[in-house]
């Protein structure tokens, strides 16, 4: 009979003050239909960060648009997100704003949602990995990670663009176990860069450990040694640039960075690095990875991938649990009352307002026992006297059904079916199967059935758990009883809040006189609830317990036999709670027990006391524990072998160091017992991240009589080895072999947690005379050595173990060998192990071709022929591609551009010599020259033509010249003009650059415009002097018009504030000048409107002590304003007697042909030859008209201004150069014609002189800004 005892005062607990279980890997709703994904489910945690439900819900949205879009685009075929469901949490729910929010408050339109199995969860910020979303992998490739978690600043703190890929990537390892691409420094399996043998050298490369597509990326090492062959090492880190605009993939290496938006193919993928991908998944890319998935391979394609995702925002629906009794179902009633008895526990400690409802089959009918109630302390007491009066019957499951269907309608409100039986299988349970799947019913089994048969049952738990209860006999700690009560309290921590089970042990009553029993245990963590329960293995036995006492570390009893109001008692368990009324904070430490035994009772009893903490926060240790069977279906062992895993956690930070131990049990078909201890590493062959807190196993000896297996997991810390990092790790925790830990602190100093793990199913037994399980998986392959002569390597690695490492030493091996993206070819061979359990191989080394790779894998192969898994890739690299010389490829590609541009010239001209037009041009331009020619009497001007150019002259104009025509007033040119007293001695060569408007009127041989600025003149008032020209003066600053090419010069002399212009090479005494000529050039000022600024380049000129032009600043405003005027264009005249500025240092000559050079030494012409050719080329400005005015001797180097010390040129130090002659000949007599031009000059029928100002091959050219050419 229940004895309840109670107090009359009730506390409520609010439903959104429960802490929800924290997130566990569980099998997804998710499928692939033509609509795109359906049932993405979506968490908001409680105190996730987010401070304005309406935008922060705004902007999850966005996220999850842009990564629909971002992974369709990434796999290039139809996969986007059609239908998520937005779980909120129960704090914004009961918000007045957040709670309109809600689509629908209707929690039977999506039932089956949960916040703790959401695929993706919005969270605080990580307390180790900040604001990185992550998905953590623990199995093989293609197995699906555990729940995406997103800091609630990742929403807001990235572009929306870098948002979408790097969820795009985080939803490849969660739904299709794709591995990340890529490596870490110091990382020794999956290192950053790596060093690689070359088969044309003794020396080894470092290589980049990136995954682009089959390119290189850009970007550089972090260091300069691991750029050298010797020094290069794992600590080498490439770090590619953010900008490789020609890089698309792949989004499993950096989808931070730009344009890196596709995930890899197998016509792009290089299977050769270390990466995480190559190591676990071989030869697949990442889109093959996926493309294996059944969303896949079932032939459903979606069909509109810019449909609008659907988005239903809902409460947590979870509301209870519906419990079904399976009386019948039971070998012998002492299997039942264990069930009874268990299931009556749970519900004494269902401490939260949850909706609960029972019902029984008793083989004939199904009965109500408890109605949908939310359950609180005053219906304790009479539910669980009703339940502990139902008695045990046997019956046939055939009407199980109706139990089913009762259970699916309760499903549809919410609640959890926690189904309690031992039956294998009913009749028409393969519908029952589909209608569950259909309707995504969570069921969590818990069978009680002794049989070596596959629990078929079991099937219907694809959503939920299950848990196969073995039958332990002859064992004072453990029996069907204590595997129910702790699996019963394993589902509700993992369903709604998480209890650590800290402490089991068995109290035994040995005599009458054994009255009192006391212990100890440890409580790690400050707590808000205590569990205990008591209660006899034997339940056939009565409970003799008087009373039990719970002491704090300092002594101090929080519960006595004088404080049994939160007592719930019946005669075989004996439970209370400590904080179930009234809140507390138990502190960590030592904790005591005393246990006082009924001294009526004499027989000895042996008791069972277990003990949970809850706690207020996440600050627990918590243990999490699952299986390769997610889905709960049956597995097939001959495949791979069977995972065990265990998440270890304090405050979401993972713990290290933990001792973790799984006891697995397997029934002989009476009883259960102890079949293997696997021990559990967060490191590994097994294990895929170190550091990750995920401890796991293989299960590599298989029951050959049983398919069901059931785990029991211990983990515990002592002398403060268990720690956790209380620093930050800012990089991708997901992409190396470890995370690294900065700051290691103890997670306690002790702990204890016993978890009741989830079951297992193999889908065949296996015959222990016919071997078909493979040997274990080679993960160490290496080059040990190369020697290029004989082009022989080396390769070693561990000898592995036959089934999956549990049997004998394979000695068989085969050898995969493929170059570049060929199929591999194997060779097997039969290998000596050494005493030190290593291999050695030699091979042959192939030749290869300039940056090809020869890659090598090897597996092992057992006595049955049975071949292990490929293991990792070790590969050598061809020569490189030659420095400075092509390859045979890009050879063959310049020749066919090479034939294809002969091809073009040779129509070219053929067309040209075709065309009658252009022959008749060529004969005109023939008859020019030979008129030219012939009426040439001057025998030292033909020399002259062809005259080699002496080794200081400048070097001859690129453009069309002219020879002086008179130009008229309106700048026509002018008629045929004839002078039968000109001389026929050829005219200097002054290059055209002529300005129609507004010439010099008094000019009879053309004109040209100089610029000068304001700068000019200042540096004439008041600028400093250089040496090399004191002697000139301080009041005159030489200009020459750009296109003169130093021929002619002007002076701008300070007159009094204003200036003048003179001509250099003549003035007002010079004999030969006509008096019309020696009139001042009138100047015009205007505004001017610089280019834009830009920063022009130094020249590589020596620098001058002169005035140079700062190159590195723009246009001061002093330079806005340029003056220009319009010199006339003359044939220089013989030099002046009179010593003065104008004509003693600068008496530049237009140089001439001619066959003999007096050989003159002077100063002057050393000047004028350093000037000449120490002046910067191509100097370049534009006027507000856009015309372009240039310096043809451009020499590609500059574009500044003149910058030089003619005291440092090399005319000055190797010697003046000859002189230029003193006294040019006179005009040759010429004609024009319309037709031929000028005769005498062949050129002129090609001047273009355009009316509007411009000279048309200056406006051809690259226009920049000002450049003001002064030597001063």
């Amino acid at each position: 009979m229940a004895r309840l005892r109670t107090e009359n005062t009730y506390v409520f607990v609010p439903l959104f003050l429960v802490l929800i279980a924290s997130p566990l890997t569980s099998t997804s709703h998710i499928t692939l239909t033509t609509d795109g994904y359906q049932n993405v489910v979506v968490a908001i945690d409680e105190n996730s960060g987010f401070t304005s439900c309406q935008q922060d819900l705004e902007n999850i949205k966005e996220l999850i648009r842009n990564t629909s879009v971002s992974f369709g685009q990434g796999l290039e075929r139809p996969a986007y997100f059609g239908d998520v469901t937005i779980i909120l949490p129960d704090s914004w729910v009961s918000d007045p704003i957040c709670s309109t929010l809600m689509t629908s408050t209707n929690i039977t339109l999506l039932p089956w949602a949960r916040s703790h199995s959401a695929d993706i969860r919005f969270t605080p910020n990580h307390p180790v990995f900040g604001n990185q979303p992550h998905s953590f992998q623990y199995g093989g490739c293609q197995e699906p990670g555990l729940s995406i978690n997103v800091p609630s600043t990742f929403v807001s703190n990235f572009t929306d663009v870098t948002k979408a890929r790097i969820m795009a990537r985080e939803w490849a390892h969660y739904r299709y176990g794709v591995f990340d691409e890529g490596g870490m420094p110091d990382d020794e399996r999956h290192p950053s860069g790596y060093m690689m043998f070359q088969t044309e050298s003794s020396d080894k490369v470092v290589r980049a450990n990136t995954c682009s597509g089959g390119k290189t990326l850009r970007g550089e090492w972090n260091n300069e040694e691991c750029k050298s062959t010797n020094s290069g090492n794992s600590s080498c880190e490439f770090q590619p640039d953010v900008y490789n605009p020609d890089i698309t993939s792949s989004l499993m290496y950096r989808p931070d960075l730009n344009n890196m938006e596709k995930f890899c193919t197998k016509e792009n993928h290089d299977d050769g690095v270390p990466s995480k991908l190559s190591y676990h998944c071989g030869s697949l890319s990442s889109s093959d990875v996926i493309y294996k998935h059944p969303d896949f391979t079932s032939g459903v394609t979606p069909a509109n991938a810019s449909a609008e995702i659907a988005f239903s925002v809902i409460q947590n629906p979870f509301s209870g649990y519906h419990v079904i009794l399976d009386i019948a179902s039971f070998s012998n009633k002492l299997l039942f009352d264990q069930a009874k008895n268990s299931l009556m526990q749970f519900i004494a400690f269902l401490l939260d307002p949850v909706l609960l409802s029972i019902d029984t089959y008793d083989g004939l009918n199904v009965s109500e026992l408890q109605p949908p109630v939310y359950l609180d302390t005053t219906m304790l007491e009479p539910l669980l006297l009703t339940l502990e009066s139902v008695n045990y019957v046997t019956g046939s499951p055939n009407d199980f059904g109706v139990a089913l269907e009762r259970a699916q309608t309760r499903a549809s409100f919410g609640q959890d079916v926690i189904l309690l039986t031992a039956v294998q299988t009913i009749p028409d349970l393969t519908d029952w199967i589909t209608s569950y799947d259909e309707n995504k019913v969570i069921v969590h089994l818990v069978h009680f059935g002794v049989s070596t048969a596959k629990v078929e049952m079991a099937q219907l738990a694809s959503y939920g758990s299950v848990h196969v209860i073995p039958n332990v006999a002859n064992s004072n700690l453990m029996n069907p009883y204590t595997w129910a009560v702790n699996t019963l309290q394993s589902i509700y921590g993992k369903t709604r809040s998480y209890r650590a089970k800290i402490f089991e042990q068995s109290v035994i009553k040995t005599n009458s006189s054994d009255m009192i029993k006391t212990g100890y245990f440890y409580l790690d963590s400050p707590a808000s609830k205590l569990l205990v329960s008591l209660y006899c293995l034997n339940t056939e036995q009565s409970l003799d317990v008087d009373s039990v006492s719970i002491f704090q570390p300092d002594g101090y009893p929080v519960r006595n036999e004088t404080t049994v109001n939160d007592l719930i008692s019946t005669d075989d368990f004996y439970t209370f709670v400590v904080g179930r009324y009234q809140a507390v904070t138990l502190p960590p430490g030592m904790w005591s027990y005393e246990i006082k035994l009924d001294f009526k009772v004499t027989q000895q009893i042996v008791h069972r006391l277990d003990i949970w903490a809850e706690a207020a926060d996440s600050s627990q240790v918590q243990v999490r524990t699952w299986n390769t069977a997610l889905d709960n279906q049956p597995l097939d062992y001959t495949k791979a072998p069977v995972g065990l895993y265990a998440q270890v956690t304090q405050d979401r930070k993972p713990v290290r160091g933990a001792n973790v131990t799984a006891y697995v049990y397997v029934t002989d078909g009476a009883t259960s017992n102890l079949f293997t201890t696997i021990p559990l590493l967060d490191e590994g062959i097994s294990d895929v991240t170190s550091g990750d807190g995920i401890y796991s196993a293989w299960l590599t000896t298989p029951s050959y009589t049983s398919h069901s297996y059931s785990v029991y997991y211990q983990a515990y810390g002592i002398n403060s080895l268990a720690v956790t990092d209380n620093g930050t790790y800012t990089r991708p925790p997901t992409t190396g072999s470890v995370i690294p830990m900065s700051n290691p602190i103890p997670a306690a100093t002790q702990f204890n947690r016993y978890e009741y793990g989830p079951s297992f199913q193999l889908a065949a037994l296996l015959s222990s005379s016919f071997d078909l399980i493979r040997p274990q998986r080679v993960t160490d392959l290496t080059v040990l050595s190369y020697d290029v002569s004989s082009r022989i390597a080396e390769l070693g690695w561990t000898a592995p173990r036959d089934n999956y490492g549990s049997g004998d030493i394979v000695t068989r091996f085969r050898l995969y060998q493929s170059i570049g993206s060929a199929d591999s070819n194997f060779t097997e061979y039969t290998t000596p192990i050494s005493a030190d359990g290593s291999v050695n191989l030699t091979v042959q080394v192939p030749y290869l071709s300039e940056g090809e790779y020869v890659k090598y894998r090897v597996a092992g192969k057992d006595s049955s022929n049975n071949m292990a898994d490929p293991s990792n890739v070790v590969s050598m690299t061809g020569p490189p591609f030659r420095t400075g010389g092509i390859s045979n490829s890009t050879m063959w590609a310049l020749i066919g551009v090479a034939i294809a541009i002969l091809l073009i010239i040779l129509i070219i001209v053929l067309t040209r010599w075709c065309c009658p037009v252009e022959a008749k041009r060529r004969q005109r331009q023939a008859k020019r020259k030979m008129r030219q020619w012939f009426s040439c009497g001057d025998k030292t001007a033909k020399r002259a033509d062809t005259a080699p150019t002496t080794r200081y002259q400048s070097p001859p104009p690129t453009i069309q010249q002219w020879n002086s025509p008179t130009i008229s007033q309106d700048g026509e040119l002018p008629a045929v003009r004839s002078d039968s007293n000109a001389s026929t001695t050829p005219q200097p060569q002054v290059e055209l650059r002529q300005k129609t408007a507004d010439p010099v009127r008094t000019s009879t041989y053309g004109s040209e415009r100089i610029y000068f600025g304001q700068e000019d003149i200042d540096r004439i008032k008041s600028g400093p002097r250089s040496e090399t020209y004191s002697e000139r003066g301080t009041d005159e600053i030489i200009k020459r018009a750009p296109s003169m090419d130093l021929q002619l010069a002007t002076i701008l002399r300070m007159n009094s504030s204003n200036f003048s212009i003179d001509r250099v090479g003549g003035d007002g005494n010079d004999p030969n000048s006509r008096p019309t000529e020696i009139i001042k050039p009138r100047v015009y000022a205007r505004p001017f409107k610089p280019n834009e600024a830009i920063n022009r380049p130094m020249g590589n000129q020596p620098a001058s002590r002169g005035y140079p032009y700062n190159s590195n600043k723009p246009l001061s405003m002093s330079e806005t304003n340029l003056y220009y005027t319009d010199v006339a264009l003359r044939p220089p005249v013989a030099q002046s007697a009179k010593s003065s500025p104008s004509n003693s240092y600068l008496s530049v000559y237009a140089e001439q042909r001619a066959d003999v050079v007096p050989p003159q030494q002077s100063a002057q012409s050393s000047l004028a030859n350093t000037l000449r050719n120490g002046m910067r080329g191509n100097e370049e400005w534009q006027d507000s008209n856009s015309f372009i005015y240039t310096d043809p001797r451009f020499d590609g180097q500059s574009k500044g201004p003149s910058s030089f010390d003619p005291q440092l040129h090399p005319a000055n130090q190797n010697g003046l150069p000859p002189p230029l002659p003193s006294v040019p000949p006179p005009f040759p007599a010429r004609t024009y014609n319309v037709d031929m031009g000028y005769d005498g000059d062949y050129r002129s029928s090609h001047l273009s002189v355009d009316r509007n100002n411009a000279d048309q091959q200056a406006m051809s050219r690259s226009s920049s800004k000002p450049s003001l050419v002064s030597a001063v």
